[in-house]
């Protein structure tokens, strides 16, 4: 999130530091997408264009977001927002019913959601246009939640095709732009495309991917997912020491509850629980 808020502010435009995202793993990745065709042929096709969500779209809305928003704004709404999403998608698309647990974190969640916009509609430094696109990549990254369940894929597979066919879809979007517009084909400076293509490509598009996928197999899914919660306080802290953008006590307030939120749908609490007990 502070790499792209970087790249924002510089005014590299959402389509480049989309196509840096995903062209480098695209790459990187090239076995492992290739060892995907004949899953993706048993797939439900639906899931697959469902899992475009977390591709072009997603970073495009984040890259436009972190533009004239703080990055503690996003720590607090997308990691945070993400689950309701894509439970309210399980429910009305399969009928799967909400427990108790979820309820309450759903609660904390929307609460600190309902804090962060009343705050930024009562002038405290985010723009709530900027925050609607959050919520929308919110959406787009529980899209691709939901759907990567039903593709029988693996962590890096899902990753390869989506960067795969993310790549293939701003590369035809850029040659339409160059075509009409004449414009240069990746208008960034040397330092940017060093700067991005290891920030977004390298780090976030590959090798993240390749450490989840090996937590997977030592943890096992429920217990790699559960690191999740420290998305938001990693996010802030990272944007604090690197950008400067100290959080208010508000802004602590509201990650704290949303976060509070995320380790309850993920049953931290329970498990815990019941390894006090064993």
């Amino acid at each position: 999130m502070s790499a792209t808020r970087v790249a924002a502010q510089e005014g590299v435009a959402p389509i480049d530091v989309a196509l840096m995202r995903y062209a480098i793993p695209a790459i990187l990745l090239l076995p492992v997408w290739l060892s995907t065709a004949r899953k993706l042929k048993s797939a439900p096709r639906w899931s697959i264009i469902a899992m475009l969500g977390w591709g072009a779209p997603f970073l495009w809305l984040v890259t436009a977001a972190l533009k004239n928003t703080n990055v503690v704004y996003m720590a607090t709404i997308m990691p945070c927002t993400m689950p309701i999403f894509a439970v309210i998608a399980e429910r009305v698309f399969f009928k799967q019913r909400l427990t108790r647990t979820q309820f309450v974190g759903f609660v904390l969640i929307g609460s600190s959601a309902l804090l962060v916009i009343v705050h930024a509609l009562l002038g405290g430094g985010a723009q709530l246009s900027s925050l609607t696109l959050m919520f929308l990549a919110s959406a787009g990254w529980a899209c691709y939640v939901v759907a990567f369940r039903h593709t029988g894929l693996t962590a890096a597979e899902g990753a390869a095709w989506v960067s795969t066919a993310s790549t293939v879809v701003i590369l035809v979007l850029k040659l339409a732009i160059l075509a009409t517009t004449g414009a240069h084909f990746l208008p960034m400076t040397t330092e940017q495309l060093l700067f991005n293509g290891v920030a977004q490509g390298l780090i976030s598009g590959f090798v993240a991917v390749l450490v989840y996928t090996i937590a997977i197999g030592k943890l096992g899914p429920a217990r790699a997912a559960s690191f999740g919660v420290l998305i938001p306080a990693l996010a802030s802290f990272f944007a604090w020491i690197w950008l400067g953008e100290l959080p208010s006590l508000f802004n602590v307030f509201a990650l704290l509850l949303g976060t509070t939120g995320v380790a309850v749908i993920n049953g931290l609490f329970t498990k815990a629980k019941s390894n006090n007990k064993q």
